[in-house]
């Protein structure tokens, strides 16, 4: 291939970055708020459903994580759900394995690999699973797990994704005897549904007017 083939592919992949939404706060429900926020505000319109952001990193570090039962279902039982779908028997470790065994021996034997990563597959229905893939890294003194979306419903499934996805890294950390640093995200297709607008701007109001106020600790939006 020629030189300038390759520049311009470096090219349009630094443009891509530069155009990327960093969302980075301390806790799930900062990360949360700001991200719905910014979505809310500044996403486009998208045919006549939702509102969408593209290529947006979250990431967040700690949290209150009370499972809601039902998600975690959804996540870790193959017991049937209101959702109609489940990702427990959807993972695939390193080895083909879904309980995260393969992963956490992985890490145990080659602390410094980049192959621990777990992918969500579809049951080849045509449905595919909006988290795609979860790596784990061991860096430094803990686990850092970074996830894969091919799109996420910003005001109904983003918490409740995030404390599931803090859940399943805490399992990976716990069996490698580190502390989980954090969780992030690349996210192909941040939204919303204008069905839930009137929702979320309630919900913005109801924070914005809380006697804390709407400030957010250190983190940003960038």
């Amino acid at each position: 291939m020629k030189p300038s083939r390759w520049l311009g592919y470096f090219v349009v992949g630094v443009q891509a970055c530069e155009e990327m939404l960093e969302i980075r706060y301390p806790t799930l429900g900062e990360t949360w708020l700001a991200a719905l926020r910014k979505v809310y505000r500044d996403g486009e319109l998208v045919g006549d459903e939702t509102r969408e952001l593209l290529n947006v990193a979250v990431s967040f570090a700690s949290g209150t994580f009370d499972g809601d039962p039902l998600l975690l279902r959804v996540f870790f039982s193959d017991e049937p759900n209101v959702f109609g779908h489940s990702y427990a028997d959807r993972f695939r470790g390193p080895r083909g394995r879904s309980d995260l065994g393969d992963v956490i021996e992985l890490l145990r034997g080659s602390p410094w690999s980049k192959r621990a990563v777990v992918a969500i597959v579809g049951a080849g229905d045509g449905a595919v699973p909006c988290i795609s893939a979860i790596q784990f890294l061991r860096r430094g003194e803990g686990l850092a797990a970074t996830y894969f979306s091919r799109g996420q419903d910003i005001f109904q499934k983003f918490y409740a994704d995030g404390v599931c996805l803090n859940e399943i890294a805490g399992r990976v950390a716990s069996g490698l005897e580190l502390p989980l640093v954090s969780v992030s995200g690349f996210i192909s297709s941040a939204h919303v549904y204008l069905q839930d607008l009137p929702a979320i701007e309630r919900l913005l109001a109801q924070v914005a007017a809380a006697p804390s106020g709407p400030a957010l600790r250190p983190g940003g939006v960038k």
